[in-house]
């Protein structure tokens, strides 16, 4: 496995091809973030690795982040997410989850041992996305709810205010730096701002790049000196927020 080094006690790794989870061990406990597409036996790896107990958390319900969870007797995600997880399950040529899900509710602290974890809300790219903000690191484990690529395509996404509430949010906590789980390196918290002067600027078409994930989705980019945004987003948000 690809294994990052972000911090002595903090490993990201590349699960699949640009897909990653996030190893956080304490002094106690232990935190596997996301269990990828379900290609590697993570399971086994951590019972390798680690001399402590771990739990095994869901940023969010997709496919790519919950794809290994039945390796496990138990994972958290928060509940939001329950019904998307049991259809990507399905999805993937399984019944519904045969672990057992335990609620990852925002506001929740888990103590590691001389680091504490805290669950804060991203809901956007699913209405269920959660973050793992570690506290004395003033580093944020975002999922897919905060990546330089925004994608909020599905029914399972937030509304656009929902969304804009979220980074106004976040951009309050106190962390420098996020994990994105597509991408192997810390990103810096001013992105954030980028993203939301963005929605405020949000265009509904892009004929020279129309994007891939058809005719009802769009692509918008917005250069800030915060850094670049890129939001694929489907039309009926915005057309919802017109209304």
């Amino acid at each position: 496995m690809n294994d990052k080094q972000i911090l002595p006690h903090v490993h990201h790794i590349e699960e699949d091809y640009r897909d990653y989870c996030t190893l956080v061990q304490g002094k106690t406990l232990a935190i596997l973030w996301d269990t990828g597409q379900g290609k590697r036996d993570l399971r086994a790896f951590l019972e390798e690795t680690l001399d402590t107990p771990y739990i095994v958390l869901n940023s969010h319900g997709h496919a790519d982040h919950i794809g290994g969870n039945h390796r496990f007797e138990r994972v958290y995600a928060n509940r939001a997410d329950w019904p998307l997880l049991a259809a990507q399950t399905r999805l993937a040529g399984g019944g519904p989850p045969e672990y057992e899900v335990e609620d990852l509710e925002p506001g929740r602290v888990f103590d590691l041992g001389g680091l504490h974890g805290r669950v804060v809300s991203l809901a956007g790219h699913t209405r269920g996305s959660v973050g793992l903000l570690l506290e004395e690191d003033r580093l944020l484990l975002a999922g897919d709810a905060l990546n330089p690529t925004l994608l909020l395509l599905g029914q399972e996404c937030a509304p656009l205010p929902v969304l804009k509430e979220t980074l106004r949010s976040a951009m309050e906590l106190p962390f420098d730096r996020y994990l994105a789980s597509h991408y192997p390196t810390p990103q810096p918290k001013k992105i954030l701002g980028a993203h939301l002067r963005h929605l405020d600027c949000l265009r509904t078409e892009d004929p020279s790049h129309p994007g891939p994930y058809g005719p009802r989705v769009c692509r918008s980019v917005h250069k800030d000196p915060a850094g670049r945004s890129v939001i694929f987003v489907n039309r009926g948000l915005v057309e919802m927020e017109q209304a």
